[in-house]
């Protein structure tokens, strides 16, 4: 188990983590990726004086949360999981856990020294610096989502979806601001209603003490 906190927002490093073909371009290990859909890939990775090649398959994978993937190929087997964490907006952890089957007495003594865990812990730091270069740079990844091995949502699909939400949220803005200035409107006429109200009544008692003044004016019979 490998993590590594990334001082870039979590979406932005998920998006680019699912662009598997580019880790050949920043990391030491990884020789090159070919995707053959959204599910399978083929990768050809060099540990210690050693190549590996196998063919993986993403069994879960959910948007900037985490991806599930078993692999297989002649020298062994794995399975991992990487998971993505906000620790603050501009702050994200990766948490990377491989579970390494190795096949044949040479990949089993290799095992014993940890050189998959040292060349899993070099590339992961790799990727970070690769990450954290790019900055806010943007990068379009991949939004579907898998379930079980197979696609569930594509991946336009899910930016349908995102768009859809941000023109509802903008809608929601703007339909605040409108009860807001109507609102407004509502207590500025409350308050001329009042005023009208007072000066009625201001008239109403004007004429009354003339009325009174009129009577006492008048003689009494």
């Amino acid at each position: 188990m490998e993590t590594v906190d990334i001082g870039v927002p979590l979406r932005t490093v998920y998006d680019h983590w699912t662009q598997l073909q580019d880790f050949s371009g920043f990391t030491k290990g990884v020789r090159s990726v070919s995707a053959n859909d959204e599910v399978t890939s083929d990768w050809n990775v060099k540990v210690g004086p050693s190549s590996r090649s196998w063919k993986a398959t993403v069994q879960e994978q959910v948007p900037d949360e985490r991806i599930v993937w078993t692999s297989e190929g002649a020298k062994g087997s794995t399975r991992g999981a990487v998971t993505f964490h906000e620790l603050a907006p501009r702050l994200t952890r990766v948490v990377v856990v491989v579970e390494y089957y190795p096949a044949g007495f040479f990949e089993k003594t290799g095992n014993l020294w940890r050189a998959q865990g040292r060349r899993l812990r070099l590339d992961l730091k790799h990727f970070a610096r690769h990450v954290t270069l790019l900055g806010d740079e943007e990068v379009e990844g991949w939004r579907g989502e898998i379930r079980d091995g197979e696609v569930v949502r594509s991946h336009e699909d899910a930016l349908e979806e995102e768009n859809a939400s941000d023109d509802d949220a903008e809608h929601e803005d703007a339909d605040e601001d409108d009860d807001a200035e109507y609102e407004d409107g509502e207590e500025g006429s409350e308050y001329e209603d009042e005023d009208e109200d007072e000066d009625e009544e201001g008239e109403y008692d004007d004429e009354d003490e003339a009325y009174e003044d009129d009577e006492r004016a008048r003689p009494h019979r």
